[in-house]
């Protein structure tokens, strides 16, 4: 049976559900603090840390406060055999830990293609990501979902979970790097990433 979190709605408390496509994210991270944040997982902690915690204190709706409920983080991983797993899943397992929050990563795949491998592509992460803020909105397991993401692959699962769900979309985003269509579909915008919402984080 799927938790209940129903009963954490009040009329003063607004359930919250954070939605971060990782990849998006570690470049709005990159640009605010040079190109760290792939190899440093200490970086990657202290960002997420700052914005769920400023993302808790922002009140969405008259007169409420948010809770989080929870933050899904979505990045794609080499498969076992690859000689970039075990390295990368230590970084993964540093950032889980150092997380305050609720907090739960989730995967997709790193697929080599060309003809030594050098191109990587990443598969799965748009889908999974989706799929939990639609499933999760139709549970009714938040009133608002935060997303962090640019693309604009995510509009159908935004329109769903506004127009059949019922719930209201909140969006953080760097303005330079994100769909026009996803911006406009946001019933919440902040396009304040990276500056100033990282302004007086100190790594």
């Amino acid at each position: 049976m799927p938790p209940d979190f129903s009963a954490l709605s009040t009329p003063h408390l607004k359930r919250v559900m954070i939605f971060i496509d990782g990849g998006y994210f570690r470049k709005i991270v990159d640009k605010k603090f040079g190109d760290r944040a792939n190899n440093d997982p200490a970086i990657m902690s202290k960002a997420l840390n700052h914005l769920i915690s400023k993302i808790q204190q922002t009140s969405f709706a008259p007169h409420s406060k948010s809770e989080i409920v929870r933050a899904y983080y979505y990045d794609a991983r080499f498969p076992p055999e690859d000689p970039e797993h075990i390295k990368q899943s230590e970084y993964f397992k540093e950032i889980q830990k150092s997380i305050t929050y609720p907090f739960e990563m989730k995967y997709g795949r790193l697929v080599r293609a060309g003809k030594d491998g050098e191109k990587i592509r990443q598969k799965g992460v748009d889908v999974l990501l989706s799929v939990d803020m639609v499933v999760k909105a139709f549970l009714n397991h938040y009133d608002f979902a935060v997303l962090i993401a640019g693309d604009q692959d995510f509009l159908d699962a935004v329109r769903v979970v506004k127009d059949l769900a019922g719930k209201k979309v909140v969006g953080y985003y760097d303005p330079t790097s994100t769909s026009k269509e996803l911006i406009e579909s946001f019933d919440y915008k902040f396009p304040i990433l990276p500056s100033p919402f990282f302004n007086d984080l100190r790594i």
